[in-house]
């Protein structure tokens, strides 16, 4: 499945996209009327659908270079879904890439430990990605092998490029990308490829994870 597909699903089902009458189409065409703009309760939807389908574009590039690339799983028996799963050539764990997109005139950075857009406290959004790379362990049935959690931040800038955060109960610090320095970080985890383990890690995230439709749970 494409990235951002279970967001623009969601926008929709919030009234994105409805289409006006034929009258109210034929006044867009004249200049009379605007387009309509979309509800305020797609809005959320519909800007995660477009940072996702950014970070695609970004990240299927390393498909190429060997690593498995997934986007939009759904998670089983939850309402939750991972916006990009990675396989590095090494196999040597999974990567659980949350897509955000932000207000551009914010900007993104760590505040003792916390994660904030501006002055609003985003650590919730740090947690998720926590939360969402323990539920893919656990599912996956990863015992040896990692499952790193990561955000990438499209719109607001991120300090410096590339932040760590602190979240309770999690060992390592999460990593927050601006898109500019994601895919040289992705790229220094490649590791000495090991093309039969990585199609074997592939195999297993292909038997558990799915593409992610509306209303699985």
């Amino acid at each position: 499945m494409n990235a951002g597909a279970s967001a623009a699903e969601r926008a929709a089902a919030h009234g994105a996209g409805n289409r006006p009458s034929l009258w109210g189409r034929l006044l867009i065409a004249l200049g009379i009327r605007e387009e309509p703009a979309p509800p305020d309760a797609a809005m959320p939807w519909l800007k995660g659908a477009e940072g996702e389908i950014a970070t695609q574009e970004l990240i299927d590039v390393l498909i190429a270079e060997g690593w498995t690339v997934l986007h939009d799983l759904g998670l089983p028996r939850s309402r939750s879904n991972v916006d990009h799963l990675l396989i590095p050539p090494s196999a040597a764990g999974i990567i659980v890439l949350d897509s955000k997109r932000w207000w551009f005139t914010r900007l993104t950075d760590a505040v003792g430990g916390r994660l904030y857009c501006g002055e609003e406290d985003r650590h919730y959004d740090a947690e998720k990605a926590v939360f969402l790379a323990r539920f893919v362990q656990d599912v996956v049935g990863l015992v040896d092998l990692p499952v790193l959690p990561a955000l990438v931040v499209h719109g607001s800038s991120v300090a410096g490029g590339h932040l760590q955060v602190v979240v309770d109960g999690w060992p390592r610090p999460l990593h927050v990308f601006g898109p500019e320095t994601l895919l040289a970080h992705l790229r220094g985890r490649a590791g000495t490829p090991d093309p039969r383990r990585a199609a074997r890690l592939a195999a297993r995230v292909a038997e558990t994870l799915h593409p992610y439709v509306e209303g699985d749970s």
